[in-house]
Protein backbone atom coordinates (compact mmCIF):
# COMPACT_ATOMS: atom_id res chain seq x y z
CA UNK A 1 0.00 0.00 0.00
CA UNK A 2 3.04 2.23 0.13
CA UNK A 3 2.67 2.95 -3.59
CA UNK A 4 -0.89 4.15 -3.00
CA UNK A 5 0.09 6.63 -0.30
CA UNK A 6 2.97 7.96 -2.39
CA UNK A 7 0.82 8.34 -5.52
CA UNK A 8 -1.94 9.99 -3.47
CA UNK A 9 0.51 12.48 -1.93
CA UNK A 10 2.18 13.28 -5.26
CA UNK A 11 -1.19 13.79 -6.98
CA UNK A 12 -2.33 16.14 -4.19
CA UNK A 13 0.94 18.08 -4.38
CA UNK A 14 0.57 18.51 -8.15
CA UNK A 15 -2.96 19.90 -7.76
CA UNK A 16 -1.86 22.29 -5.01
CA UNK A 17 1.04 23.58 -7.10
CA UNK A 18 -1.16 24.05 -10.18
CA UNK A 19 -3.77 25.89 -8.08
CA UNK A 20 -1.08 28.17 -6.62
CA UNK A 21 0.38 28.90 -10.07
CA UNK A 22 -3.06 29.75 -11.45
CA UNK A 23 -3.61 32.14 -8.55
CA UNK A 24 -0.32 33.84 -9.28
CA UNK A 25 -1.07 34.03 -13.01
CA UNK A 26 -4.27 35.97 -12.35
CA UNK A 27 -2.42 38.19 -9.84
CA UNK A 28 -4.46 37.00 -6.85
CA UNK A 29 -1.65 35.29 -4.93
CA UNK A 30 -1.21 31.60 -4.16
CA UNK A 31 -4.77 31.44 -2.82
CA UNK A 32 -6.23 33.12 -5.88
CA UNK A 33 -8.24 30.02 -6.77
CA UNK A 34 -10.47 30.90 -3.79
CA UNK A 35 -11.30 34.39 -5.11
CA UNK A 36 -14.62 34.83 -6.94
CA UNK A 37 -15.70 37.26 -9.68
CA UNK A 38 -16.36 39.92 -7.05
CA UNK A 39 -12.71 39.80 -6.04
CA UNK A 40 -13.59 38.29 -2.64
CA UNK A 41 -12.57 35.07 -0.94
CA UNK A 42 -15.51 32.72 -1.43
CA UNK A 43 -16.76 29.89 0.78
CA UNK A 44 -18.34 28.30 -2.28
CA UNK A 45 -14.99 28.11 -4.06
CA UNK A 46 -13.21 26.96 -0.90
CA UNK A 47 -15.62 24.04 -0.54
CA UNK A 48 -15.33 22.84 -4.12
CA UNK A 49 -11.54 23.22 -3.95
CA UNK A 50 -11.40 21.18 -0.72
CA UNK A 51 -13.36 18.30 -2.22
CA UNK A 52 -11.36 18.51 -5.45
CA UNK A 53 -8.09 18.36 -3.51
CA UNK A 54 -9.29 15.25 -1.69
CA UNK A 55 -11.21 13.25 -4.29
CA UNK A 56 -9.17 13.85 -7.47
CA UNK A 57 -5.78 12.95 -5.90
CA UNK A 58 -7.42 9.99 -4.15
CA UNK A 59 -8.73 8.54 -7.40
CA UNK A 60 -5.45 9.35 -9.12
CA UNK A 61 -3.42 7.70 -6.35
CA UNK A 62 -5.54 4.56 -6.46
CA UNK A 63 -5.25 4.40 -10.24
CA UNK A 64 -1.45 4.72 -10.31
CA UNK A 65 -1.00 2.24 -7.45
CA UNK A 66 -3.21 -0.35 -9.16
CA UNK A 67 -1.46 0.31 -12.47
CA UNK A 68 1.94 -0.30 -10.86
CA UNK A 69 0.71 -3.50 -9.24
CA UNK A 70 -0.82 -4.71 -12.52
CA UNK A 71 -2.44 -5.85 -14.63
CA UNK A 72 -3.07 -2.53 -16.37
CA UNK A 73 -6.55 -3.57 -17.43
CA UNK A 74 -7.73 -3.44 -13.80
CA UNK A 75 -6.22 -0.04 -12.94
CA UNK A 76 -9.63 1.66 -13.13
CA UNK A 77 -11.60 -1.35 -12.00
CA UNK A 78 -12.82 0.10 -8.71
CA UNK A 79 -16.06 1.65 -7.52
CA UNK A 80 -16.72 5.09 -6.09
CA UNK A 81 -19.18 4.76 -3.16
CA UNK A 82 -22.63 6.21 -3.65
CA UNK A 83 -22.26 8.36 -0.53
CA UNK A 84 -19.15 10.01 -1.97
CA UNK A 85 -20.89 10.62 -5.29
CA UNK A 86 -23.79 12.19 -3.39
CA UNK A 87 -21.40 14.50 -1.52
CA UNK A 88 -19.79 15.53 -4.82
CA UNK A 89 -23.23 16.15 -6.29
CA UNK A 90 -24.27 18.30 -3.32
CA UNK A 91 -21.06 20.34 -3.50
CA UNK A 92 -21.25 20.87 -7.28
CA UNK A 93 -24.97 21.63 -7.14
CA UNK A 94 -24.46 24.09 -4.30
CA UNK A 95 -21.65 25.77 -6.23
CA UNK A 96 -23.80 26.13 -9.35
CA UNK A 97 -26.74 27.47 -7.31
CA UNK A 98 -24.52 29.94 -5.44
CA UNK A 99 -23.03 31.25 -8.69
CA UNK A 100 -26.54 31.66 -10.12
CA UNK A 101 -27.71 33.64 -7.07
CA UNK A 102 -24.57 35.80 -7.16
CA UNK A 103 -24.93 36.51 -10.88
CA UNK A 104 -28.58 37.46 -10.43
CA UNK A 105 -27.79 39.89 -7.62
CA UNK A 106 -24.80 41.32 -9.48
CA UNK A 107 -27.10 42.18 -12.38
CA UNK A 108 -30.20 43.33 -10.47
CA UNK A 109 -28.76 45.04 -7.36
CA UNK A 110 -25.00 45.52 -7.84
CA UNK A 111 -24.89 48.38 -5.34
CA UNK A 112 -25.88 46.04 -2.49
CA UNK A 113 -23.16 43.46 -3.12
CA UNK A 114 -19.72 43.97 -1.58
CA UNK A 115 -16.67 43.58 -3.81
CA UNK A 116 -12.91 43.70 -3.31
CA UNK A 117 -9.90 44.75 -5.36
CA UNK A 118 -6.18 44.93 -4.55
CA UNK A 119 -5.15 48.42 -3.47
CA UNK A 120 -8.74 49.57 -2.97
CA UNK A 121 -10.66 47.19 -0.71
CA UNK A 122 -8.22 44.23 -0.61
CA UNK A 123 -9.72 40.73 -0.26
CA UNK A 124 -9.27 39.02 3.11
CA UNK A 125 -9.42 35.31 3.86
CA UNK A 126 -11.89 36.10 6.66
CA UNK A 127 -14.44 36.92 3.92
CA UNK A 128 -15.06 33.17 3.74
CA UNK A 129 -17.07 33.69 6.96
CA UNK A 130 -18.25 37.29 6.64
CA UNK A 131 -21.45 38.90 5.41
CA UNK A 132 -21.13 39.92 1.76
CA UNK A 133 -24.11 42.24 1.28
CA UNK A 134 -25.54 45.42 2.74
CA UNK A 135 -24.15 47.93 5.21
CA UNK A 136 -22.73 45.18 7.45
CA UNK A 137 -20.65 43.55 4.70
CA UNK A 138 -17.30 42.39 6.11
CA UNK A 139 -18.36 43.57 9.58
CA UNK A 140 -20.34 40.60 10.89
CA UNK A 141 -20.05 36.82 10.63
CA UNK A 142 -22.55 35.14 8.31
CA UNK A 143 -23.77 32.26 10.49
CA UNK A 144 -24.91 30.31 7.43
CA UNK A 145 -21.37 30.34 6.07
CA UNK A 146 -19.90 29.54 9.49
CA UNK A 147 -21.91 26.38 10.07
CA UNK A 148 -21.58 25.21 6.48
CA UNK A 149 -17.79 25.51 6.58
CA UNK A 150 -17.48 23.34 9.70
CA UNK A 151 -19.80 20.63 8.43
CA UNK A 152 -17.78 20.47 5.22
CA UNK A 153 -14.41 20.45 7.00
CA UNK A 154 -15.43 17.72 9.44
CA UNK A 155 -16.69 15.51 6.64
CA UNK A 156 -13.55 16.09 4.52
CA UNK A 157 -11.15 15.37 7.41
CA UNK A 158 -13.23 12.40 8.56
CA UNK A 159 -13.24 10.86 5.10
CA UNK A 160 -9.47 11.28 4.68
CA UNK A 161 -8.95 9.56 8.05
CA UNK A 162 -11.29 6.74 7.00
CA UNK A 163 -9.40 6.20 3.74
CA UNK A 164 -6.06 6.08 5.57
CA UNK A 165 -7.40 3.60 8.12
CA UNK A 166 -8.89 1.29 5.49
CA UNK A 167 -5.75 1.49 3.32
CA UNK A 168 -3.49 0.57 6.23
CA UNK A 169 -5.60 -2.48 7.05
CA UNK A 170 -5.87 -3.68 3.42
CA UNK A 171 -3.68 -6.65 2.55
CA UNK A 172 -3.07 -5.42 -1.01
CA UNK A 173 -4.00 -2.63 -3.39
CA UNK A 174 -6.14 -5.07 -5.39
CA UNK A 175 -8.36 -5.64 -2.33
CA UNK A 176 -8.59 -1.99 -1.32
CA UNK A 177 -11.67 -0.01 -2.34
CA UNK A 178 -12.73 3.51 -1.55
CA UNK A 179 -14.75 3.42 1.68
CA UNK A 180 -18.31 4.57 2.01
CA UNK A 181 -19.84 6.22 5.08
CA UNK A 182 -23.18 6.78 6.75
CA UNK A 183 -25.86 8.39 4.58
CA UNK A 184 -26.79 10.42 7.67
CA UNK A 185 -23.73 12.58 7.06
CA UNK A 186 -24.76 13.08 3.44
CA UNK A 187 -28.19 14.26 4.60
CA UNK A 188 -26.59 16.54 7.18
CA UNK A 189 -24.34 18.10 4.55
CA UNK A 190 -27.32 18.56 2.22
CA UNK A 191 -29.29 20.36 4.95
CA UNK A 192 -26.29 22.53 5.72
CA UNK A 193 -25.89 23.55 2.07
CA UNK A 194 -29.63 24.20 1.75
CA UNK A 195 -29.49 26.56 4.72
CA UNK A 196 -26.41 28.28 3.32
CA UNK A 197 -28.07 28.87 -0.06
CA UNK A 198 -31.35 30.01 1.49
CA UNK A 199 -29.47 32.64 3.51
CA UNK A 200 -28.01 34.09 0.27
CA UNK A 201 -31.41 34.91 -1.25
CA UNK A 202 -32.71 37.88 0.81
CA UNK A 203 -31.46 41.36 -0.10
CA UNK A 204 -29.75 43.47 2.56
CA UNK A 205 -29.59 47.03 1.23
CA UNK A 206 -26.69 49.07 -0.07
CA UNK A 207 -23.16 47.88 0.65
CA UNK A 208 -20.57 50.24 2.10
CA UNK A 209 -17.14 50.50 0.49
CA UNK A 210 -16.41 48.84 -2.82
CA UNK A 211 -19.44 47.12 -4.33
CA UNK A 212 -20.07 45.50 -7.70
CA UNK A 213 -21.16 48.82 -9.22
CA UNK A 214 -18.08 50.74 -8.08
CA UNK A 215 -15.83 47.76 -8.84
CA UNK A 216 -16.91 47.93 -12.49
CA UNK A 217 -16.17 51.67 -12.50
CA UNK A 218 -12.79 51.07 -10.90
CA UNK A 219 -11.91 48.40 -13.45
CA UNK A 220 -12.86 50.72 -16.32
CA UNK A 221 -11.00 53.78 -15.01
CA UNK A 222 -7.80 51.99 -14.07
CA UNK A 223 -5.82 52.70 -10.91
CA UNK A 224 -8.00 55.51 -9.56
CA UNK A 225 -10.59 54.51 -6.90
CA UNK A 226 -14.22 55.34 -7.69
CA UNK A 227 -15.39 58.88 -6.85
CA UNK A 228 -16.57 59.14 -3.25
CA UNK A 229 -15.15 55.75 -2.37
CA UNK A 230 -14.48 54.87 1.27
CA UNK A 231 -12.97 51.46 2.16
CA UNK A 232 -14.90 49.13 4.42
CA UNK A 233 -13.54 48.92 7.94
CA UNK A 234 -14.26 46.24 10.50
CA UNK A 235 -15.95 47.64 13.63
Amino acid sequence: MQAFFVAWAVSAAVLLVVAAILGMVIHRGILGVLVDTRGRYSLTQLQIVLWTMVIVPLISGLFWARLAAGPASTALNFDIPGELLAVIGISVGSTASSITVKSYKDSTSPGSVAASAPGVDPPRLAQVFLEEEGAMADKVVDIGKFQNFWFTLILVVGYVALVISDAQSASSIAKFTLPGFSTTFVALLGISHAGYLAAKVPGRGAAAGLNVTSLRTYQLTGAQPPVGFQPRKAP
